[in-house]
């Protein structure tokens, strides 16, 4: 849907974000002159009286909070149209997870960085809502006025008050960092399912890596030198399968982290006293750990996103539509959106992309670093698929849409997956574009070692699925009249 000039006296400047069920704008406010967020709920979600509940529920938990270590909710309202929006703190220096396809940071800062978003999370225990999502893309940065910058906690979508909580809550959490809990109902996670999370962003941080299953997991200073010893022993605990053994809550973790020398093990309030989590007991640092370092630079970057990408297809009903990376109504991919007078860099300006789509393009084309995924390979495929003709209906084939998505197809791919509502048509340029690159990502590395062209065999794969290329060895013979196409759009799309 095109973007509003206004939603309320905020004026819309530019997508920066965009999700299966919201859009995240940049706008201004003329009469305090600053620059906001404008989150906006799709249209097609707008009238279903549950999504917009919990959308809304959203900003109260966050106007609740109403801390500066948590992103703030300033206003709502409504459109002309009847979409709900709600304006909250603009983060102009982006996300960890941008931060993480970088240089690692020091040890020291790292564990600096983790007090401060601890002391976010820490913001929420003390009012008893669990944030059940804590990963890279939903930490966020912010300029301060005097100089430097703050640490925002962001994306309260699936997030619950500890006295809602109950048997009857569904999975929820994101792959890499949700705790064993949320995968299972009854699982009812509490302030522990945080620390979890909160372990998993360290362990990310200081090893480059998101952790492994519990059985294979080893602690960060087995791979990167100089972490004490006190800082694994506070990991791996957080990390422990067992919810018992673990901190009881974001503020216990801090501490941990902040300590010295290991700190003994408490139990949670009316739990037994744990046995030290056989990690610690277990763990070396020999010097065959020692040579398996920090990951760094474009590694990064990749496992960072192929971890977004593959998102969990569960996600509760008791919680917002939408999981993994943009499990939430009014979630956000991790990448923002780049502004339309900056596509130039991945697209011809003279090429016959609409401009009203090309910053989704480009968004679904960075989505990760496979081999092959460009902004102009998206938009050659969509050129090919319906010439950007959002309105496409082919009720033959079952097909819709600016990407051809079929209804089946596209909830494996959306943002939460199966179990968020199955999508129905009309489906959005928002919806439809990103998550080609949901798709892209998640299966692209199925198909790397065929052999062929690498955009091609990306093109091949959204048409056909990994197990036709694999019988082929390449591309099949059925779609090599649609690669052929796709690959002469792409030569025109390609910047010079």
């Amino acid at each position: 849907m095109t973007a509003p000039p206004h939603a309320g006296r905020y004026r819309i400047e530019q997508l920066i974000g965009v999700g299966g069920f919201a859009s995240v704008y940049l706008a201004r406010d003329d009469e305090l002159r600053s620059s906001v967020a404008v989150k906006i709920l799709a249209d097609n979600w707008a009238r279903q009286s549950d999504v917009r509940e919990r959308f809304l529920q959203e900003a109260r938990l966050l106007r609740r909070a109403d801390s500066h270590l948590l992103v703030q909710v300033f206003d709502l309202g409504q459109l002309d149209d009847g979409r709900p929006y709600f304006v909250m703190t603009y983060a102009d220096r982006g996300t960890l997870e941008q931060r993480l396809a970088g240089p690692p940071l020091g040890v020291e800062e790292t564990l600096g960085l983790m007090g401060e978003i601890c002391q976010g999370v820490a913001v929420l225990h003390s009012i008893g809502v669990v944030h059940r999502d804590l990963k890279p893309s939903n930490v966020l940065f912010c300029s301060r006025p005097e100089g430097g910058e703050r640490v925002m906690v962001a994306d309260l979508g699936i997030a619950r008050s500890t006295d809602h909580l109950s048997g009857l809550t569904l999975p929820a959490g994101s792959p890499g960092y949700q705790a064993p809990e949320q995968l299972y109902f009854d699982g009812a996670p509490d302030a522990r399912a945080d620390v979890h999370g909160l372990g998993a962003l360290t362990y990310h941080l200081l090893t480059g890596r998101v952790p492994a299953k519990p059985e294979q997991r080893v602690p960060p200073g087995a791979l990167r030198h100089g972490v004490p010893e006190a800082v694994d022993a506070a990991v791996m605990r957080a990390l422990d399968p067992d919810r018992a053994a673990r901190w009881p809550d974001a503020a216990a973790y801090a501490a941990a982290l902040s300590s010295p020398v290991p700190m003994e093990l408490t139990p949670a309030p009316g739990e037994p006293p744990p046995e030290a989590p056989e990690q610690q007991r277990a763990a070396g640092h020999g010097s065959a750990r020692r040579r398996a370092v920090i990951v760094g630079g474009t590694a990064v970057a990749v496992a960072g996103v192929a971890t977004a990408a593959a998102i969990a297809l569960v996600q509760p009903f008791d919680a917002p539509p939408g999981g993994g990376e943009d499990p939430q109504p009014g979630a956000v991919t991790s990448a923002p959106s780049p502004a339309a007078d900056d596509t130039g860099r991945w697209l011809r300006d003279d090429a016959d992309i609409p401009r009203e789509y090309r910053p989704l393009i480009v968004q679904a084309g960075t989505y990760c670093a496979e081999p092959g995924l460009s902004p102009a390979l998206i938009a050659a495929m969509l050129k090919a698929e319906s010439d950007y003709d959002p309105r496409l209906s082919d009720s033959v084939r079952d097909e819709y849409g600016i990407a051809r998505w079929t209804p089946g197809v596209l909830w494996h791919w959306q943002p939460g997956g199966l179990q968020s509502p199955k999508p129905v048509p009309p489906f959005s340029p928002e919806l439809s574009i990103v998550s080609m690159g949901r798709f892209m990502c998640a299966l692209g590395p199925e198909v790397e070692k065929l052999p062929g062209d690498p955009a091609l065999k990306l093109a091949a794969l959204y048409r056909s699925g990994v197990d036709p290329l694999k019988r082929a060895d390449g591309i099949p013979a059925k779609w090599r009249d649609y690669t052929a196409e796709v690959a002469r759009h792409l030569r025109d799309y390609q910047p010079s």
